[in-house]
């Protein structure tokens, strides 16, 4: 461990890494040498490889993918080797979670992550609590909030609130961390420079562009480059967010989006129907206190049964809701609520399955998203979802009031109803991924007025764009002699290296040459390929797939295995996590002997490097 220095609150512009960060890789790189030498290489420090292992997105996935293979690394022996770990998209929930006790190993680390990855998610009231406390807090709160909130409890089933920061006054036992992701405005105007965005313990900024700040000060405000007001640094829980939030790119429609939030939230057939799964929200009397019995909540109950009877709408039963619905809102809701007005008992038995089904996604999905038109009694005092109003309610009953932390936990407060409040008419703003621009009117030739000229900017999955951290790792300045490529991509497994290629290509930094002939393996993979820098300054790369011809038995049943476990999968079982581990362990354990072998090429390139620097 080493005292870091005092943090600068300015923007730094250079291609090189920061100190801090160098400190880090020649400490971490003192391990690496007692490991090399251990395998029966000596080499002296300055011919340490740099060696980066890159686990790439695909939701649940890709973070039982990661997981497994690092479980598989240290059982080889082969996870202190490592002086990179970086992610995006579902990768980096696993990263997340591996760092958020420093003093465990990676190897402990992952024990103790299996465990909480098969057991029960976390309770709702607590994503919910982390939600109002970051609404509080932060005036750009958006559905990337949400979104971060619902991975940390779902997924990952836990909520991590430190920070990234944290990390840099921490032991080199573990590689070092980069998070990906990418600047919304920039990917959609195809300016590749401004595109990727790396998060570390030490600074985060633009892979392309070469500008940073302290990590510590990401989110604060700046102009001209020099810091104007601190504010509070983001947690792990909004990182998983930023980095997961694949729907960001606006290709669903709202009423895919709606159902899937309520879906994951307890409503609807696509959520898990596991006992233990406390995610699951259900409106009864738990203890002595009593559910709510305002309007806002009677109409969340009846929407709940609609899109739970939206398979199979049976007749009577889904009659007896809308009836409900017409009552509860006659006066409340404007022109969104014809439908309801306009259907009675008679007409709604002569509908077709068919005609029930789409005029229950439309009432539903238009009142889901026009919650604001009958959730007036939130704020009124005789209901008891308001905490002044249970707070007077437990005055007359002469019982003590209760402290915020009380309140915002009491399972007598909707938690459902706040979400339907809070986050839905965030649905139809569709913003995700606000952050002050530390770049704002700053003057700088290698930062375009495109960028400089935004107070905001809008950090989203980077699996929108390669699907793999290729950018951060291939900057030159980190001097990577071999990547080890760990794809649990949906498709495609090659797509994620045909991205890096054309981005190393447009920036102009080293990438090892690709045969045409492997694009066309791509529906029958083989578990290991190596695309070998054939010279000392282009790093090898060992690319992995999840799903291959060795750990499945031919082409047929690696389409099975992408059918089965896709990206938006919500939730898998023990069974299903073990499966997926046990998959990607098999990857690593049968190449072994190869990843020894390249690692022992990246020492002999290393000293090539050096002779060519010399």
């Amino acid at each position: 461990m080493w005292k870091p220095k005092d943090t600068l609150k300015t923007v730094r512009l250079s291609q090189s890494i920061n100190d801090e960060e160098r400190t880090y890789v020649t400490m971490r790189k003192t391990l690496i040498k007692k490991w090399l030498k251990d395998q029966d290489i000596d080499c002296k420090l300055e011919d340490v490889p740099n060696i980066a292992l890159l686990g790439s997105g695909g939701g649940e996935r890709a973070a039982v993918g990661m997981l497994g293979s690092l479980c598989q690394l240290a059982q080889d022996d082969l996870l202190d080797s490592l002086l990179y770990m970086c992610g995006v998209s579902g990768s980096t929930w696993c990263m997340s979670s591996l760092y958020s006790n420093p003093a465990e190993s990676l190897s402990k680390s992952c024990v103790e992550i299996i465990k909480k990855l098969k057991g029960p998610t976390v309770d709702l009231s607590k994503a919910v609590e982390w939600l109002k406390l970051r609404k509080e807090q932060n005036q750009d709160f958006n559905l990337t909030d949400f979104w971060g909130a619902f991975t940390a409890s779902y997924f990952m089933k836990e909520m991590n609130t430190c920070c990234l920061s944290e990390d840099a006054h921490r032991k080199i036992i573990k590689p070092y961390p980069i998070y990906s992701a990418i600047e919304l405005d920039c990917h959609r105007q195809g300016y590749t420079k401004g595109v990727w965005f790396e998060m570390t313990p030490h600074e985060s900024g633009f892979s392309g562009l070469g500008a940073f700040v302290p990590t510590s000060c990401l989110g604060s405000q700046f102009e001209g480059g020099t810091l104007r007001e601190k504010r509070k640094e983001m947690d792990m829980v909004l990182l998983q967010g930023i980095c997961g939030s694949a729907i960001a790119d606006g290709q669903m429609n709202n009423a895919e989006v709606v159902k899937k939030i309520w879906g994951l939230f307890g409503g609807g057939k696509n959520v898990s129907n596991s006992g233990e799964d406390s995610m699951r929200l259900e409106f009864v009397s738990k203890g002595e206190v009593k559910v709510c019995n305002c309007l806002p909540s009677r109409v969340v109950r009846c929407v709940s049964e609609l899109i739970e009877y939206a398979e199979d709408p049976d007749a009577l039963k889904t009659w007896k809701v809308i009836a409900t619905l017409e009552q509860l809102l006659k006066g409340h809701v404007s022109s969104k609520g014809e439908m309801l007005w306009n259907m009675d008992a008679e007409r709604w038995q002569r509908t077709s399955l068919m005609e029930r089904k789409k005029f229950i996604e439309k009432v539903s999905l238009e009142l889901i998203l026009t919650s604001d038109s009958w959730t007036k009694d939130w704020e009124d005092q005789s209901c008891t979802c308001n905490a002044k109003g249970m707070e007077k309610t437990m005055e007359m009953t002469a019982k003590p009031a209760m402290s915020s932390s009380e309140r915002i936990r009491n399972p007598g407060v909707p938690d459902k109803l706040w979400i339907v409040h809070t986050i839905f008419p965030l649905v139809i703003k569709w913003e995700w991924g606000t952050v002050s621009n530390f770049l704002f009117k700053i003057q700088a030739t290698n930062v375009p007025s495109r960028i400089a000229s935004k107070e905001k900017i809008h950090l989203v999955d980077a699996g929108l764009k390669i699907n793999s951290p290729y950018p951060p790792i291939l900057r030159t300045s980190r001097k990577v002699d071999l990547i080890i490529s760990l794809d649990f991509s949906a498709g495609d497994p090659f797509q994620t290296v045909r991205s890096a290629k054309t981005y190393a290509l447009l920036l102009e930094v080293p990438f090892p040459p690709v045969k045409q002939s492997v694009w066309e393996e791509k529906d029958h993979p083989e578990d290991c390929y190596v695309f070998e820098g054939k010279s000392p300054e282009v790093p090898t790369i060992m690319h992995m797939p999840l799903f291959n011809l060795q750990n499945c038995q031919d082409e047929e049943e690696i389409k099975k295995e992408r059918e089965k476990y896709t990206t938006f999968h919500q939730h898998y079982d023990a069974s299903e996590i073990q499966h997926i581990m046990e998959k990607a362990k098999d990857n690593l354990k049968n190449n072994k002997n190869r990843i020894l072998e390249q690692i022992f090429m990246a020492v002999k390139r290393r000293k090539n490097r050096k002779s060519v620097a010399q």
